[in-house]
């Protein structure tokens, strides 16, 4: 599995500001759990009953961040399953878009 925490810039407040993926790079790079956090940090989770939450394969770090509304980073297991167990009290973390790096 790799896991991806990637920021979107800003669009409205129905629009998540950070995803983070669980991508199955053994299955086409399909994602399996997906956690979307928006503005008010709310706190929506994808995947628990279903195989795959994607229709398509997701896009490596790389690919991702040659969009300009997208900033996306590599991020451990650790992470992803502390705020995907850790999801009721909403986002603790910064919401801020990643201007440099």
């Amino acid at each position: 599995m790799e896991y991806i925490k990637c920021f979107w810039k800003y669009i409205d407040e129905e629009t998540p500001v950070i995803l983070f993926y669980e991508v199955n790079v053994n299955e086409e790079r399909y994602v399996t759990r997906s956690i979307e956090v928006f503005s008010d940090r709310y706190i929506e989770r994808l995947g628990e009953d279903e195989a795959f939450v994607s229709e398509a394969p997701c896009p490596t770090v790389e690919e991702i961040n040659q969009m300009d509304e997208f900033k996306a980073v590599n991020i451990t297991r650790e992470e992803f399953e502390y705020i995907w167990s850790d999801y009721s009290q909403g986002y603790k973390d910064t919401l801020d878009f990643p201007m440099n790096g």
